[in-house]
């Protein structure tokens, strides 16, 4: 299957500064998400197993398996019999009026071959329906594949977005480190000047200490989430590597248009209407039980018989034979009007469920819309309040190094600072998956 029947986007992440992690640091090996899609589309083991039933329901999905074709039979029949036989005949004169035979070892040899064909030429239209059911299992198959391949590039995309984000916190963490670390160096120069005290180094310190145990959980969830992304994609569970994304903006449809295309495209929904008509074709399966069956046969064969003791010492036929049978059932217990009525509240059931997830569909889109304009709007705010925070904490880093500016002010403008480039990356991460969530719900991943 080709990749790009699948993507429809490219994905960029526009970072605030340049990586800070070295190349000794880094995993040799990159992974974009389109790779790692690729990969989840060609490893992962529930495609496997819905590829399988794509393949078993083509296979089923034949006028034979349906009953609607004629079947050809060859028979063939031999037996040999030695007996003690004890045989009387009557006559019908009046003398004797009977002939008796009591002998032993009296052999019998037949042997028989036949080849026959048989065809069922009406049989309620139950053949007609089966055949669809047989085209509705393959069409379920199909779609249930689809819906496979959808969620998985949802799984895959989100949790790669989601590493994504921890990676790049990783790295704004680790240039904080070394910021504080060099603050810590000033603040050490300047004591032995008697400009800072053993309390300013202690508080550097200690918010050092607090930056590493922010680091430290963000790694464990980041390889957490990459363990999960590994089982996906096929890789061993502690492969390393280093996620690329890239992040461009992508246009919507207007609400009125995204309703449409859930209702025209969704997979999951495309499966409730095909059990719809599943429903459909149970009824008439059911209705058809009650009509009458025709069925045609005819065969040639060969027969021969050898008997001691029967009047016919040998026969031998060669020849043909055709009939035909009709059949109906007048009562079956009330099976029939029950397996119908059973099958008419079955499809009631399908029709609810069916209404039921259109209309849950249709709000998780428009919820989808609204988070992806709130996303937005955030974003464009967070970029401003970034281009803020980056000036006041250059101008407090200034301060700080001509004293007119303590530590803890210079600790609360990179705080600010790193919370608003987290923010920033998150919100580019979460309006991708928000925009990847949409396209699933249309069914255009």
């Amino acid at each position: 299957m080709k990749l790009q029947h699948y993507i429809g986007l490219f994905l960029v992440f526009s970072f605030t500064k340049v990586p800070t992690l070295s190349a000794q640091d880094r995993p040799q090996e990159n992974l974009s998400l389109e790779q790692a899609i690729a990969l989840a589309l060609e490893n992962n083991q529930a495609l496997r197993i819905e590829q399988k039933r794509v393949e078993i329901s083509n296979e089923r999905n034949r006028l034979g398996n349906a009953g609607l074709l004629p079947t050809i039979s060859l028979i063939g029949d031999a037996n040999y019999t030695n007996n003690a036989t004890d045989l009387t005949i009557r006559t019908f004169q009046p003398n004797p009026p009977v002939v008796s035979f009591d002998e032993d070892g009296v052999a019998s040899t037949t042997l028989q071959g036949t080849a026959q064909l048989d065809y069922t030429v009406f049989a309620g239209f139950s053949g007609k329906y089966r055949f669809k059911l047989l085209q509705n299992e393959n069409k379920v198959a199909n779609l249930q594949q689809r819906a496979t391949i959808n969620g998985t590039i949802l799984s895959v995309s989100t949790l790669f977005l989601e590493i994504a984000k921890l990676q790049r916190r990783e790295e704004l963490l680790l240039e904080t480190l070394e910021i504080t670390k060099e603050r810590i160096t000033r603040i050490k120069d300047r004591k032995s000047f008697g400009k800072a005290t053993g309390l300013d180094i202690l508080n550097a310190e200690t918010d050092l200490n607090r930056d590493r145990t922010t680091l430290d959980n963000v790694l464990l969830a980041k390889n957490t989430l990459k363990r999960d992304l590994n089982f996906l994609i096929g890789y061993e569970a502690e492969r390393r590597y280093w996620v690329t994304a890239i992040y461009t903006a992508m246009e919507i449809s207007s609400l009125e248009d995204i309703k449409l295309e859930v209702l025209a495209n969704n997979p999951n929904l495309l499966l409730a209407r095909e059990g719809v008509q599943i429903s459909e074709n149970q009824i008439g399966l059911a209705k058809s039980r009650s009509l009458p069956r025709i069925g045609v046969f005819a065969n040639y064969g060969y027969f021969f018989q050898e008997n001691d003791v029967q009047q016919l010492a040998e026969i031998t036929n060669l020849g043909y034979t055709v009939g035909g049978r009709i059949t109906m059932d007048i009562f079956n217990g009330g099976q029939n009007k029950s397996e119908v009525r059973t099958a008419k509240l079955e499809r009631e059931a399908i029709l609810l469920e069916k209404e039921q997830l259109e209309d849950r569909l249709v709000t998780d889109a428009v919820t989808q819309v609204n988070r992806i304009n709130i996303i937005e709007d955030q974003l464009e705010r967070e970029r401003l309040n970034l281009d803020t925070f980056q000036e006041a904490y250059e101008r407090t880093e200034e301060r700080f190094k001509n004293g007119k500016a303590t530590n803890l002010d210079v600790r609360d403008a990179q705080t600010s600072l790193l919370n608003a480039q987290i923010s920033v990356v998150e919100l580019q991460a979460d309006l991708m998956i928000a925009h990847i969530s949409l396209r699933n719900l249309i069914g255009k991943i």
